[in-house]
Parts: structure tokens; sequence; C-alpha cells
């Protein structure tokens, strides 16, 4: 299946566990392979609340996208005792 960028934008991001992390707000593509290499996602209500900052998911982390919504792999957004950390990146 083949998604265009309008298709992607918006598009909400699940965990594994079916938590939503928010919407796909851009996407950055690597100029060499000419494939994407990140995701940006906006923060849902419930992520907002713990942190707020955007996310940058790697496209090795996502198990499957399609016209419907984007999953990822569980512990994307890890707490800890201090509060929250992003993974890989926190924008």
């Amino acid at each position: 299946m083949q998604l265009n960028l309008k298709q992607l934008k918006n598009l909400p991001v699940y965990t594994q566990s079916n938590d939503c992390l928010g919407k796909i707000e851009e996407v950055e593509i690597n100029s060499q392979t000419q494939g994407i290499s990140n995701y940006i996602i906006k923060s849902s209500q419930l992520t907002k609340r713990l942190s707020d900052k955007k996310l940058i998911i790697s496209s090795s982390q996502v198990i499957s996208i399609d016209n419907q919504k984007m999953i990822v792999e569980d512990g994307i957004i890890k707490e800890t005792e201090k509060g929250l950390v992003n993974s890989p990146i926190g924008v």
C-alpha cells in the first residue's frame, strides 16, 4: 500500500498496547534513500498532559501503517522517577 503525504498527515498513531500517542504532523525524508526516516507526532491529550513536546518516531519503530492508523512499538514514551523520557528524541 502506498500513502501520500495528505493521507499521512493527521493519521492517528497508537502503540502496540493501543495507547494513542497523537497524530502525524510531519515526516522527515532521507535524501539519500528517498524514504521516510522519522515521523513527527503531535501529542494527543493523554501524552500532552505528560509532556508538551512533540515526539519523533523513527521509521524502524513502526510496526504497521495503513490508511486508518500507524502502530508503533510499546515503550516509545517511558516514565522515569523525574518525569517523562521520549524515545528516541523529544522535540
